[in-house]
């Protein structure tokens, strides 16, 4: 019971001092958690379940209502209760996210890069267009072309329509065989991509989580706690995804401590799921009652998570 109160309170004081908002948070429940488990999830229940990571009823509730300003939130009363629910725009951006946090291993990698060179982008889409092509990893070999070590398009293609952008820019398929030109692509990769402040980012987040999952690995904390640090955890690893270009692994440095950190997410979030979801359904409700059990997707997480046991 000492450690467990120990661990929170470190746990807590984490959040303080890495300025965790409590907006950012509620995102961070509504998509790990609440998408999951029948998309809705009542304010009541919401603020009970954030309080310990030590945020309070005033704070919780201007996110909720700021969240619901910016589209990312949608409201539905029942009575005097209010139920809330990711908008279908929120969905977009957390399914493009989840393809990456929740991701097996790295696919091989077939040498070919993909080229984005913006022609007539309008202005008032340019913003949002940049942020989600930095989102995605790229980032500009030259002025204006945009570069990204990978043929996967899915994302880039979503982006695409929903910006409604298939008029204004221009894509390529790139690869060279020229191993001088490999090594100085990899050189640049490195300054331009600013991969030491990103192995720095990785560092600092094993160094915090390292020590606390490896005591839980021996003794599982009790399904409070669980969900605190399941949900914390990924918050912290998502927001250092967003400073990923997730290139391949020929292309970064031997040991990329990326990798330690992703099989130390992937490790923990497999031990924390099946209490932690105990907790959402004794815990957590919508309009119907108690929130039901996690849908299908979610059980293919890090390539599979135990389903349906008892804690």
């Amino acid at each position: 019971m000492k450690d467990k109160h120990k661990r929170t309170i470190k746990i807590q004081q984490h959040i303080k001092d890495s300025s965790v908002s409590c907006t950012s948070m509620v995102v961070t429940v509504f998509g790990d958690v609440v998408s999951q488990h029948g998309s809705w999830v009542s304010l009541a229940s919401l603020i009970q379940v954030l309080e310990p990571f030590g945020f309070n009823e005033r704070q919780i509730r201007t996110s909720v209502y700021r969240l619901v300003q910016n589209d990312w939130l949608q409201v539905n009363k029942v009575g005097r209760c209010s139920y809330y629910c990711f908008t279908n725009t929120a969905t977009g951006h957390y399914e493009k996210a989840a393809r990456r946090i929740y991701a097996v291993n790295q696919q091989d990698w077939d040498h070919n890069w993909t080229l984005v060179l913006p022609v007539s982008v309008p202005d008032e889409k340019n913003e949002a267009f940049k942020k989600s092509l930095i989102w995605q990893g790229f980032n500009t070999l030259s002025s204006g072309l945009y570069a990204h070590p990978s043929s996967d398009r899915s994302s880039l293609d979503e982006l695409i329509h929903e910006l409604g952008l298939i008029n204004d820019l221009v894509v390529f398929s790139a690869s060279t065989s020229d191993l001088n030109s490999q090594g100085v692509l990899k050189n640049l990769i490195k300054n331009r991509w600013k991969l030491p402040e990103l192995e720095a980012y990785y560092q600092t987040f094993l160094d915090f989580y390292r020590p606390i999952c490896q005591k839980i690995f021996l003794t599982l904390p009790d399904p409070a706690e669980c969900l605190l640090l399941r949900q914390v955890m990924i918050h912290d690893y998502r927001r250092i995804l967003l400073r990923d270009p997730d290139f391949p692994a020929a292309m970064l440095p031997p040991g990329w401590v990326g990798h330690e950190a992703q099989d130390l997410v992937k490790r923990t979030y497999k031990i924390l799921a099946e209490p932690s979801n105990y907790y959402i359904g004794e815990k957590m409700n919508n309009a119907q009652g108690p929130m039901p059990e996690p849908n299908q997707r979610f059980y293919t997480r890090f390539g599979g998570l135990k389903a349906h046991g008892n804690y």
